[in-house]
């Protein structure tokens, strides 16, 4: 029924049952008696309308209608690859404080807009049976704990007795008291233990029985326990997520010995940011120096890496203008632009030394610049439209690159020339007429005079009068 309202269902696989056997299917998920796993497939992304995020949230709607269900999570991560998520670490040895403030914090979050599948890794607490045995009264026994816990085992769980062979197949023969001998502390009292000495001992003489809750697992990160709670952004981005997060957690009152800290994919973000900001300084500061011993000035690569900064406001525009959040790969694409912006400016630069003019250069140039500019931005186009499968992941980086390079082909024709020519009159042509005034020529009698200046633009008449 719930999924009448998604026709790009192709496939549904469901799980369920116990893995309280601990059997080979437990390691791969924890679904339990009371617990549903389904795996939906869809429809391939080209031959569907709906994304599939928006399919998601179809799903969990229909799942909202139905008392029946306490709590579902939908997430689009297949196979537990891709996807994002923001996870929330509490840390806490008392399990009722931690519990208590996951409650008190997952239902703010639930107010949140954006914020969906607010799943807590920790599960209800369960009831178990918990034997004390007293140590003194074994030892007049002569028993041991080892000894009397795995009579009690055998009794419960059952005890392989052999092999029984049939058709070329082994079966296990367990033997183990039957349900209704076994299913209440009562009996579990009067279940018969052999002593050391041969005679027979209820195990209520040897040890008390107790009722206890139990969580049941317990996890555990730098050596402290802790419960996560994962929260799957929709239409939000993963940062203003974690904002309110953050807002949320340090309005409450968190008690003496609690930590948290943000975790999930939110982390890996930050920190991938963080390596792409330093990765960006360091290539700047070598195309610095590259640029700077080849062109023997520190002010033309200035000039270069002007353009830079009008690339990034392009690219922030392209992602705004496409409703597109910046991620890890579009962060690729900003040091991307880094290459290819300036290697456009240098293309200018170079050739306005050599014809030693801005506007002749510029004119002679355009081609090669708006070819190199117009070549990078239409092989982005495919990439940046794509629709098939996983192209939501390179999607951010043809965007990034298409914007930031149409920001920065303008700036490089029209910034560049103008930043050169400020710096060139008044830096190279002072230096220049500098150096002319320091030109010698041999005379007549062999002496060193230095000229002045003016004469090189006299009459040719005032220059002989000025020859030895």
């Amino acid at each position: 029924a719930v999924f009448v309202s998604v026709p790009e269902t192709q496939l549904i696989s469901t799980s369920l049952g116990s893995s309280d056997e601990s059997g080979i299917s437990s390691i791969f998920s924890s679904t339990n008696n009371n617990k549903i796993s389904m795996t939906v497939r869809c429809s391939k992304k080209n031959e569907r309308e709906r994304g599939i995020d928006e399919i998601s949230e179809v799903i969990r709607q229909e799942l909202a209608k139905m008392p029946e269900i306490i709590r579902y999570q939908v997430s689009t991560r297949g196979g537990g690859m891709g996807g994002s998520s923001l996870e929330v670490k509490i840390f806490g040895y008392d399990f009722d404080e931690t519990n208590k403030l996951t409650a008190e914090f997952s239902s703010k979050m639930k107010e949140v807009e954006g914020a969906r599948d607010i799943n807590i890794n920790r599960e209800e607490d369960r009831a178990e049976l918990q034997i004390v045995f007293d140590k003194k009264k074994l030892a007049r026994h002569g028993l041991t704990e080892a000894t009397a816990a795995m009579y009690v085992r055998n009794r419960v769980n059952g005890m392989a007795a052999g092999y029984l062979k049939e058709d070329g197949e082994e079966y296990n023969i367990v033997v183990r008291m039957q349900e209704e001998y076994r299913n209440s502390i009562t009996d579990m009292e009067n279940m018969t233990i052999m002593s050391g000495t041969g005679s027979l001992i209820k195990l209520k003489e040897i040890a008390e029985i107790k009722e206890y809750w139990c969580p049941p697992s317990i996890e555990r990160e730098r050596r402290e326990r802790c419960v996560t709670i994962t929260i799957t952004p929709y239409k939000v981005a993963l940062s203003k997520l974690a904002d309110s997060a953050t807002e949320i957690l340090n309005d409450m009152t968190i008690p003496q010995g609690i930590t948290w800290e943000l975790s999930g994919n939110y982390k890996d973000q930050q920190e991938t940011f963080s390596n792409m900001i330093t990765l960006a300084l360091l290539i700047l500061m070598l195309v610095y120096v590259v640029m700077a011993s080849q062109f023997e000035s520190f002010s033309k690569p200035f000039i270069l890496m002007m353009s830079f900064p009008f690339a990034l406001s392009g690219a922030v525009w392209a992602l705004l203008i496409t409703n597109k959040s910046l991620d890890m790969i579009g962060a690729l694409g900003i040091i991307l632009l880094i290459g290819i912006v300036i290697k456009n400016g240098i293309v200018l630069v170079d050739y306005i030394n050599l014809m030693r003019a801005v506007a002749l250069a510029c004119q002679s140039r355009i081609r090669p610049v708006l070819m190199t500019a117009v070549t990078t931005i239409l092989g982005m186009v495919p990439m940046a439209l794509s629709t098939s499968e996983g192209s939501e992941m390179w999607v951010p980086l043809g965007i990034v690159v298409i914007g930031g390079m149409l920001v920065a082909t303008f700036t490089t024709l029209y910034l560049v020339p103008v930043l050169y020519s400020i710096m060139a009159r008044k830096g190279e042509r002072d230096k220049s007429a500098k150096n002319r005034k320091k030109f010698y020529f041999m005379g007549l009698d062999d002496d060193l005079e230095q000229v002045d200046m003016s004469t090189f633009n006299a009459p040719t008449e005032k220059l002989k009068e000025n020859k030895h």
